[in-house]
């Protein structure tokens, strides 16, 4: 009995011993933990606009681009526009020289006009003046042959009687021979006149002016191909010739430039390479926004029109060229510009938003640390719906206005919790939503 009063009281002086000492420990690890939440970094949980992006950069180049080459080889007579001037379509940019082409349709034209008086000559018959005409020289031939017959019959009778000589007889002879062929000639000349147009004569004549039509044709689409027109309206970028230089058809002009390069500003395009990691979640009708260095602060809007299915590798990394448009109405953009382009992936407005940092993963449970009422840091499970790189929405376990450790305290100064989750450490665990109420939009 007595060895047992000697114990008890031995360990009742141990006891006394012990809350001497352990207290000011325990004071001083509290201490040290408390100051770790103050020095750690909390931000307020709020409410904004978040993005999911997927950026890039590209070159602008606009939607519609020309390069004008020549249809007829001259030499250029006129330069008609400058670099950076507006142009319609079917606006003059350049003439060549067209002297000889000119010399050639004036030829050309005299034959046409010739070959259609034939026809309507031909269509029309003769006149009265031509029939009449043709009726005296028959009738004068006539008269001609029956006067040299006489003479002839006259000088046989004096051949006989031996008043002439047989050279006067057969001069006699070759005058009838003579006024007889005439006759004949005239007779026929009459007879044509008469006679109705042919058919193969007529086509005849309208195959000859077809020829010289398309002839004609030809040189006149070659003069018109020397006025060297815009096809499109837009802005000059390039004017490569000058008046007296030469220009080949269908190369381009002496030097190896084209002459004159054209371009509708109104709508641009930036082709991005996306990443193979990215490319799954782009798709056609994606906004996008494009902000660019010569234009600090100003953003301009866009839209993705094609993703190619077509990779394309270089230093082991693949890429897929997505092309994207935007509108240019007042000519600001200009071509060979370097944009930045954002594709918009996913976006919401009013968002309950968090720093990405204060996020930590621990296997398939996203959490953060809260600082409670006492100054606590205190782990919250989260559902989480749009990221970046920058901030993370939640969708649940967070309500705006509360403070969240951007980096969780080192050992933080914390009770240990027996709500469910149990307790890790001198981390109080809280697994739902918060105490204050249902998260927003539940």
């Amino acid at each position: 009995m007595k060895k047992v009063v000697v114990l008890f009281v031995a360990l009742i002086l141990f006891a006394v011993f012990l809350g001497g000492c352990f207290p000011q420990q325990g004071q001083r690890t509290s201490q040290v933990q408390q100051k770790a939440v103050a020095s750690s970094q909390t931000v307020p949980v709020r409410r904004g606009r978040i993005a999911d992006t997927v950026s890039e950069l590209g070159t602008l180049e606009p939607l519609s681009k020309v390069s004008i080459i020549a249809e007829e080889s001259g030499k250029v007579a006129e330069v008609l526009v400058r670099e950076g001037e507006s142009v319609e379509k079917g606006q003059v940019l350049l003439r060549l020289d067209t002297e000889d082409l000119e010399i050639t349709r004036s030829q050309i034209l005299a034959q046409l006009k010739s070959a259609q008086v034939d026809l309507e000559e031909l269509l029309s018959g003769p006149t009265e003046v031509e029939l009449r005409s043709k009726e005296a020289q028959y009738t004068e031939a006539l008269l001609a042959y029956e006067e040299a017959k006489k003479t002839l019959a006259r000088n046989e009778r004096l051949f006989a009687s031996g008043a002439i000589s047989q050279e006067e007889l057969e001069a006699s002879r070759n005058e009838v021979t003579k006024r007889e062929k005439a006759l004949a000639v005239a007779k026929a000349e009459l007879e044509e006149t008469k006679r109705k147009p042919k058919k193969e004569d007529v086509e005849r004549v309208k195959a000859r002016i077809e020829e010289i039509e398309a002839s004609l044709r030809s040189v006149e689409r070659r003069i018109a191909k020397a006025e060297i027109r815009s096809p499109l309206k837009g802005i000059v970028l390039e004017v490569n010739v000058e008046e007296g230089d030469f220009v080949s058809s269908g190369t381009s002009a002496s030097g190896g430039t084209t002459p004159v390069v054209v371009a509708d500003l109104s709508t641009m395009k930036v082709d991005v390479p996306v990443n193979e990691v990215d490319i799954p979640r782009v798709r056609i009708g994606q906004t996008a926004r494009i902000t660019l260095d010569a234009f600090p602060g100003k953003t301009f809007e866009g839209q993705v029109v094609a993703v190619a299915y077509q990779g394309k590798t270089s230093e082991n990394v693949v890429t897929y060229d997505t092309t994207v448009h935007l509108a240019n109405p007042d000519n600001l953009l200009r071509a060979g510009m370097t944009a930045n382009v954002e594709i918009i992936i996913q976006e919401k407005e009013n968002a309950l938003l968090v720093p990405a940092s204060a996020v930590k993963e621990e296997g398939q449970r996203t959490f953060v640390f809260v600082k409670n009422a006492q100054g606590q840091a205190e782990r919250r499970a989260v559902v989480l719906g749009i990221r970046n790189d920058a901030f993370v929405e939640v969708m649940e376990g967070l309500q705006e206005g509360e403070e969240v450790f951007v980096t969780p305290p080192e050992g933080a100064g914390v009770s240990p919790s027996s709500t469910s989750g149990g307790a890790q450490g001198n981390v109080r665990i809280r697994v739902g939503p918060a105490p204050q109420g249902p998260p927003p939009g539940r």
